[in-house]
């Protein structure tokens, strides 16, 4: 899968969607520490432990991962882990075009559900409120609210498309 934006320079906003592979772990940490509003120091660590065993796509632009996406299933259900973009690049399609492949992945699989979490609306955090927005944009919706004893995550929200 391919995205391109119309800019003055096709080249600089073309992406390729491709397996993530082992050897890009280290990149895709250096992208999600330089989102600092997203991805707090246990984020990141948690973020390193489940690289090696959820499924990865990146975004390519050339030989240089711009953004990716992890996910798995349990249970039948699709689940997205982990979702980041070169903070550089945000509003360029990348992220929808890492969605929309692995919902075809996973609707190819058989799945009829793929579900997020993410901060709740309750914590009053623009971050997060542009995550929740991105990812009703999409067309998920808001599936469960947990109050929860963490400080980096007050308020879960999990949200979830049907996948026809």
């Amino acid at each position: 899968m391919t995205g391109r934006r119309r800019t003055e320079d096709p080249l600089r906003d073309t992406w390729a969607i491709v397996p993530l592979s082992d050897g890009q772990y280290a990149e895709a940490l250096a992208i999600t520490s330089d989102l600092r509003e997203w991805f707090t120091p246990t984020g990141l660590a948690n973020l390193a432990k489940d690289l090696k065993f959820q499924v990865g796509v990146a975004a390519m632009r050339g030989e240089r991962l711009v953004g990716f996406l992890c996910y798995y299933s349990e249970q039948g259900v699709g689940h997205i882990g982990w979702l980041a973009v070169n903070p550089g690049l945000h509003r360029q399609g990348i992220g929808r075009a890492l969605v929309q492949h692995v919902i075809e992945r996973l609707q190819h699989a058989g799945i009829s559900e793929v579900r997020v979490e993410t901060l709740g609306d309750a914590v009053a955090y623009e971050p997060y409120a542009r995550t929740r927005a991105f990812y009703r944009a999409l067309g998920f919706v808001d599936y469960q609210r947990i109050t929860q004893d963490n400080p980096e995550c007050e308020e879960l929200l999990i949200l979830r498309r049907a996948i026809p």
